[in-house]
C-alpha cells in the first residue's frame, strides 16, 4: 500500500466503500491531489503554481495515475493544478469507487481502511517526514477540509496550523517531495474553495 492516490482512497471511504464526504466531488478532487503529488514526486510531472507540465519518466501500473498523466500529457495548452483537480475529479472518482467495491466484494476493504487510517495518523502526530505518501495523505485530507477521517479528536484549526507545519518540514528535509505536496494540497483547497463561492454566489 504504498500509492497516494491508494492510500488516500482508503483513508476516504466509510462502510461498504461509501464516501462521507460533503460531495462527491470533494473526494475526487482529494484523489487527484493526491496522483499530482506522486507523479511530481517519481519526476513524471512537474507542478508549480499556476502549470503542470510533462516531464517524462515512464508509464505507472497505477490506474488513477495513469489517466492524470494522460490527459496532462494530451492537454493543448498547461494549465495550473487546482484546474486539473477540478476537471478529473469526477472520472478519477470512478475508478477509485471500483477499486474499493471490488476490495469490499473480498470483505478486505475494512481492515485496509484501518490499517490505511492508522498508517496516516501516525505519520501525521509526529510528523514523519520518512513515510511521505502518509505524510502527503494527511496533508491533502485537511485540505480537502477531511482531516477528522484520521484525527477526528484535533479541531480543524489545529489540523491547518500542523499541515502547514508538515509541509514546511517537508521542504526542508526533501525540497522536492515539500514543493510537490504544498503545490498538490493548494491545488485541492483552491479548487474546492472555488467551488463552494461559485455555491454560494451563483451567476
Amino acid at each position: 500500500m504504498t500509492s497516494t492516490p491508494l492510500l488516500l482512497t482508503l483513508c476516504g471511504v466509510g462502510e461498504g466503500g461509501s464516501w462521507p464526504w460533503a460531495t462527491r466531488s470533494e473526494a475526487g478532487r482529494a484523489v487527484v491531489g493526491a496522483a499530482l503529488f506522486e507523479l511530481a514526486l517519481t519526476r513524471r510531472l512537474e507542478l508549480s503554481d499556476d502549470r503542470v507540465v510533462p516531464c517524462g519518466g515512464g508509464a505507472t501500473d497505477d490506474v488513477v495515475q495513469a489517466q492524470v498523466l494522460r490527459r496532462v500529457g494530451g492537454s493543448a495548452r498547461a494549465r495550473a493544478p487546482w484546474e486539473w483537480v477540478e476537471r478529473l475529479g469526477p472520472d478519477v472518482l470512478r475508478h477509485v469507487e471500483w477499486e474499493c467495491a471490488g476490495a469490499a466484494a473480498l470483505g478486505a476493504l475494512g481492515e485496509w481502511v484501518g490499517e490505511a487510517r492508522a498508517r496516516v495518523r501516525r505519520a501525521a502526530e509526529r510528523p514523519d517526514v520518512s513515510d511521505t505518501p502518509a505524510l502527503a495523505v494527511a496533508v491533502l485530507l485537511i485540505a480537502a477540509r477531511r482531516g477528522h477521517l484520521v484525527r477526528p479528536t484535533v479541531p480543524p484549526e489545529v489540523m491547518v496550523r500542523q499541515a502547514a507545519d508538515a509541509v514546511a518540514l517537508l521542504e526542508r528535509r526533501t525540497p522536492h517531495s515539500g514543493h510537490a505536496l504544498r503545490c498538490a494540497s493548494a491545488a485541492v483547497r483552491c479548487s474546492i474553495a472555488a467551488s463552494a463561492a461559485a455555491l454560494a454566489f451563483p451567476g
